[in-house]
């Protein structure tokens, strides 16, 4: 038998931990009774065993136990089990305690919990019992000190907020490290949009970066990539923001948290789609520098899913498309990406990097969309990943998901070749040798995902 540590995304935590229709709070019971994942480090489970769920939460990343699944049996997709009954404690202070069976703990650097976490990992028999320690003695009192105070009752509705005179929010879609993304509708015309705003300038050339994904993005013309309907700056915040199209469905990333792997023919759909939208980016002199599966959008269209590249905010683009004044804009010392999508060309910072460092974060996609996992998801810290990067070639693909065709293994695996001459030289190349394997074409149906 085996009690295994396992962590919930941040996207499926506020999508799915809700207690009486609200968001989940320490001392509330989650009655979760399934984790979806095809990890094969989730195995030792098949004798018998406890997953105990955990999340990382802002501020100060810290760590919550939000569940634990008894007994859980595997159905293919998801190992599911006995509903939860524990419930949510703030576990932070055992962070420099929990060893694990193997006696390597949970790493401390900053910005790097999740990463140690990602890989599901087999608990000592000292942890479940520190953890289980912690849960008796604060579990219920955490609840009474965060149950909100009821609002008044007279307490006048407030107005929706107008941005640039123009543009009423709605509701909040999102937020990141600078800025948030809004469901907005436009008073004169009445199109719900999407509006995205820089809330914070807390970086240099951020506000730069953001004009360059405006321009960046309008001179792609294709299907797969958002189009920038507007962009400005609010007058009443100095907020720059831009709009979009207000897309429906959800990212690859929600997808594969959700439902675990995908099939060989729809990840080479979905792969297919973005490699594409990448041509078309090259092509107009766009790099993305930041593909990864939360930035590649299932659009709903009718009745079929369009594959739509989303954030051009890191791109590179050619000095015809940058503003007069911003030339001389780059991003020198800066490793900018997702470290587990990064090529290794982008991990050190090479200025040679070009179009084809694309091709590699979509291989990546590529492999966690057939595996489970990314490449190097065994790295325990930031550190250790990026040296795995630039020098060892990844897993076979086949190792991890041996239901994979050898000929798909040959596309991820070229796609992921260190040297950038020798992976697929342009977004066309790649497109060719998945063709190959898609003797129906790509098109995607909604009821396929």
């Amino acid at each position: 038998m085996a009690d295994i540590l396992a962590i919930v995304s941040k996207a499926v935590f506020e999508r799915d931990a809700r207690v009486d229709g609200r968001a989940l709070q320490a001392g509330d019971v989650w009655p979760v009774d399934r984790y979806n994942s095809t990890n094969k480090a989730l195995q030792p489970l098949a004798d018998g065993g406890r997953i105990f769920l955990v999340t990382v939460r802002p501020p100060n990343e810290q760590l919550w136990l939000v569940g634990v699944v008894e007994r859980p049996t595997f159905d293919g997709a998801a190992w599911i089990g006995a509903a939860n009954s524990t419930p949510a404690t703030n576990i932070s202070a055992l962070r420099a305690e929990i060893q694990f069976e193997s006696g390597k703990g949970i790493s401390q650097d900053r910005g790097t919990l999740g990463m140690s976490l990602q890989t599901p990992r087999v608990l000592a028999g000292g942890d479940v019992d520190i953890i289980l320690s912690a849960v008796g003695a604060g579990g219920a009192a955490a609840k009474l000190d965060t149950v909100p105070a009821a609002p008044p009752r007279d307490r006048p509705k407030a107005k929706p907020r107008v941005i640039d005179s123009r543009y009423e929010i709605v509701r909040t879609l999102g937020k990141g490290g600078m800025g948030v993304v809004h469901e907005a509708r436009h008073l004169t015309t009445g199109r719900k949009v999407a509006l995205k705003e820089i809330l914070t300038i807390t970086e240099k050339n951020a506000v730069e970066r953001f004009q360059r994904e405006a321009r960046a993005t309008g001179a792609i013309e294709t299907r797969h990539v958002a189009p920038i309907l507007d962009a400005g700056l609010d007058p009443k915040t100095d907020h720059p923001y831009l709009v979009m199209e207000l897309l429906q469905g959800d990212d690859l990333a929600q997808r594969l948290a959700k439902f675990g792997t995908l099939g060989e023919d729809v990840a080479l759909r979905v792969v297919a789609q973005a490699a594409t939208g990448l041509k078309h980016a090259h092509a107009a002199g766009v790099i993305h520098r930041d593909i990864k599966p939360a930035n590649l959008f299932l659009a709903k269209r009718d009745d079929e899913l369009v594959v739509t590249l989303l954030d051009f905010g890191v791109a590179r683009v050619r000095d015809e498309l940058r503003p007069p004044d911003q030339r001389t804009l780059t991003a020198t010392g800066a490793m900018l990406g997702t470290p587990l999508y990064m090529s290794p060309e982008q991990v050190v910072g090479s200025k040679k990097l070009d179009h084809r460092a694309d091709l590699w974060s979509l291989g990546v996609v590529l492999y966690e969309a057939l595996a489970g996992v990314t490449p190097y998801d065994d790295a325990e810290t930031l550190g250790a990943l990026l040296v795995m990067i630039c020098r060892e070639p990844a897993r076979p693909v086949r190792e991890l998901a041996p239901h994979v065709s050898e000929m798909a293994e040959t596309v991820v695996t070229r796609a992921l070749a260190i040297d950038p001459d020798d992976r697929y030289q342009t977004a066309d190349e790649l497109l060719d040798a998945i063709d190959t394997l898609l003797p129906y074409g790509d098109r995607l149906d909604d009821f396929v995902l």
